[in-house]
């Protein structure tokens, strides 16, 4: 759907400025948007699935383990199919205010796309080099975005999201290197024209939510901090933007429509849209793609 039919669709909950400004800015942040009570039930799920990974000894689409990662002392990078784990996180992918704030963003027909935990150990938990999300699952429309739930405070030491302003009305750079190899980041001479210097960052207390276009340039540093910074990574899409590829972690709820209708028709942009590889062999994480080619 194009932004001008969404934004004439009455909101659900955000206030038509926010919608403007995601627009424009591509981004949005949403302080307290998730109550206490709901993080405890997500913070106790979550701790469950950090639990099951300590039998884990090597990476797998599941789980992303970070180097030292052992029983006594897990180390998640990231942990995968989440939603599959634990009917927590299903409740709240499905019935929480996200997908309202997805349909004031993206029109009424919104379909689950995937659900992942983020983890940034304390002492180093790993850096995620400059991407577009578009690049790793193009559809026919950008009608795609991501949420990120700040499951505990999220300070500026603790490697939070950078986001570049604006970017997402770019173009959607490739994602391979000069051998045409896969490396799940943006190489560095089109970084020169990318406006990296704008990068703002974004941080907040528990409960804030962020929320970026699919074609928003973003990043984020290393934990350097003594706290770690675990997060949920949610993306939907709009249900007329079809993809082209394969989805990468696909769950049982994968193109769940969760709020409105089947559409009748796929919404096409004019735009070029890089393909990244076969993702049904099966993937990891942008993790382990961006650190081979470190």
């Amino acid at each position: 759907m194009h932004r001008d039919d969404v934004l004439a669709h009455p909101a659900r909950y955000l206030e038509q400025a926010q919608r403007v400004f995601f627009y424009e800015e591509g981004y949005l942040v949403l302080p307290g948007l998730i109550e206490a009570q709901r993080l405890r039930e997500l913070r106790a799920a979550l701790d469950k699935v950090v639990d099951a990974s300590r039998a884990v000894t090597r990476s797998s689409d599941r789980f992303d383990l970070e180097k030292g990662h052992s029983p006594e002392s897990p180390r998640l990078r990231r942990a995968a199919y989440v939603d599959d784990l634990d009917p927590v996180f299903w409740a709240f992918c499905a019935n929480s205010v996200l997908p309202d704030v997805a349909v004031d963003l993206l029109g009424p027909d919104i379909r689950f796309r995937e659900l992942m935990a983020n983890f940034k150990w304390a002492h180093g938990g790993a850096e995620v080099k400059w991407h577009q999300d578009i690049a790793f699952y193009p559809h026919t429309n950008a009608g795609t975005c991501q949420f990120l739930v700040f499951l505990e405070d999220v300070g500026p030491e603790q490697g939070p999201l950078r986001i570049i302003p604006g970017s997402h009305r770019g173009p959607i750079f490739e994602h391979y290197d000069a051998n045409r190899e896969w490396t799940g980041a943006i190489n560095e001479a089109d970084l020169c024209a990318a406006g990296v210097s704008e990068a703002v960052t974004l941080t907040g207390a528990a409960g804030t939510v962020s929320v970026h276009h699919s074609c928003t340039i973003h990043g984020s540093a290393c934990n350097t901090s003594a706290s770690s910074r675990p997060a949920l990574v949610i993306t939907y899409n709009a249900a007329d933007a079809i993809p082209y590829t394969a989805v990468p972690y696909p769950s049982s709820h994968y193109g769940s429509l969760v709020r409105g209708c089947e559409p009748r028709h796929a919404y096409h942009e004019e735009r070029r849209m890089p393909l990244p590889p076969d993702w049904s062999g099966g993937y990891t994480s942008i993790f382990s793609h961006q650190e081979r080619k470190s």
